[in-house]
């Protein structure tokens, strides 16, 4: 009795399989290191930066370099508030979020 699915019989069945299987796999290596690699770079292409990305990449370094946060202040609100001293300005938050919402636009 002979079992035949397209075309693979039980026979040669796994060995059939094991080599299609292989040839797939090399198949798409081939595919994903060719699309992998860069593009040649054409003649003529060119990237211009604005000059707002010019002064964020002086800047950058300088930034990453300055602590989160502001350690001197977080002491003196703390004070504040332990000593039950820290006034809140009401105006002055309100203002700061119109300011805020209209930046955002």
């Amino acid at each position: 009795m002979s079992n035949e699915i397209d075309g693979v019989n039980a026979a040669g069945g796994l060995s059939q399989i094991a080599e299609t299987a292989s040839n797939r796999r090399i198949s798409s290596e081939r595919n994903d290191s060719a699309s992998s690699a860069p593009p040649e770079r054409q003649p003529g292409d060119t990237v211009a930066l604005t000059t707002s990305a010019k002064i964020l990449d002086r800047v950058a370094p300088a930034l990453a370099a300055a602590p989160d946060i502001d350690v001197q202040r977080v002491e003196e609100v703390r004070a504040q508030l332990s000593s039950g001293n820290y006034q809140i300005d009401d105006q002055s938050v309100a203002d700061k979020l119109l300011r805020s919402d209209r930046e955002r636009g």
